[in-house]
C-alpha cells in the first residue's frame, strides 16, 4: 500500500525504516512550520521552581524537546519525585533520552488515555505542567483542573500548516492509496484548503484516534477507519491487520 505520511522531516527515517519490511511505500510530506517562541520571564520562573510540581506532561515530541532543553539549563540535575508523563514513545524518545523515567499509554496515543494512567487520578491540591505549542486543545488543563490540580500551561513553539504541502498532499494523493493523520489541525486545513479532493478521493483516511475518526465522519469524509494510536508500532498493526484481512 502507498501510505500518504505527513510528518515532520526528521521523523522519516524512522517511519520509513519501521515500516520496511511491510508491504507499504510511505510518501513521506513534512506539513509542519515550527517556531520556537522566546522564553519570557514567567516561563523561567516556572523552569527554575520546577521541582514544586507533582506531575509534568510534554503533548508533543516538540514539547519534550522543550523541557530537556530547559534541564540542561537549570536543572543539570532533574529534580526527583516527578511523574513525567507523554502520550507515546514518539514523544517520550527526548525524554528517555535525557534520563527520565516516563510514563505513557499502551495502547492508545491520545490524551484521553494519558488523562487514565494511574498517576492522573488522585491529583487534587497537587501542581501540574503542561508543556505544549501555542493553541491546541486543552484537554490536560481542564480535567486535571477539575480534579482539583493547579495547572501550568507552557507554550513553547508555535505551529503551523505550510500551504505548498497541502497542495504537495493532493498531488501526491494521485498516487496513494490511504493517508494517516494524527492531528486534527492538519485535517481541517486539507479540508479547507480542497474539500471537494478529499471528499472524492477514493483512498482511505486512517484516523489515529477516536475523536479525530468522529470529526472525520462528520466532515463526510467518506473512506474512514481508525488506528489504536498514532505511535509507529500502532500503526504498524493496523497495516499487518489489513494484511490479514485481505487489504479491507
Amino acid at each position: 500500500m502507498r501510505l500518504l505520511l505527513p510528518k515532520p522531516a526528521k521523523d522519516w527515517a524512522r517511519w520509513r525504516a519501521g515500516l520496511a519490511d511491510l508491504d507499504t511505500t510511505p510518501i513521506c510530506i513534512d506539513p509542519w512550520h515550527f517556531e520556537w517562541q522566546w522564553e519570557t520571564p514567567e516561563q523561567r520562573t516556572v523552569w527554575l521552581n520546577l521541582d514544586e510540581f507533582q506531575g509534568v506532561i510534554c503533548v508533543s515530541a516538540r514539547a519534550a524537546e522543550g523541557l530537556v532543553a530547559a534541564l540542561d539549563r537549570y536543572w543539570p540535575m532533574p529534580p526527583i519525585g516527578i511523574h513525567w508523563l507523554c502520550n507515546g514513545s514518539g514523544t517520550a524518545a527526548p525524554l528517555t533520552e535525557a534520563g527520565l523515567r516516563v510514563h505513557f499509554p499502551e495502547r492508545d496515543n491520545t490524551a484521553e488515555a494519558v488523562l487514565q494512567l494511574p498517576e492522573t487520578q488522585a491529583v487534587a491540591e497537587q501542581k501540574w505542567l503542561v508543556v505544549k505549542g501555542e493553541g491546541g486543545r486543552d484537554t490536560f488543563a481542564r480535567t486535571l483542573s477539575d480534579r482539583g490540580a493547579e495547572v501550568t500551561e507552557l507554550r513553547l513553539y508555535r505551529r503551523s500548516v505550510k500551504a505548498e504541502a497541502l497542495s504537495e498532499l493532493v498531488q501526491r494523493s494521485k498516487d496513494a492509496e490511504a493517508i494517516l493523520v494524527s492531528s486534527q489541525t492538519l485535517a481541517a486545513a486539507l479540508m479547507h484548503e480542497n474539500p471537494q479532493h478529499w471528499r472524492s478521493w477514493p483512498g482511505q483516511w486512517w484516523l489515529t484516534s477516536p475523536r479525530l475518526l468522529d470529526w472525520a465522519v462528520a466532515e463526510g469524509i467518506p473512506h474512514c477507519r481508525g488506528t489504536r494510536g498514532a505511535a509507529l508500532e500502532q500503526v504498524r498493526q493496523a497495516l499487518i491487520e489489513r494484511t490479514r484481512h485481505g487489504g479491507r
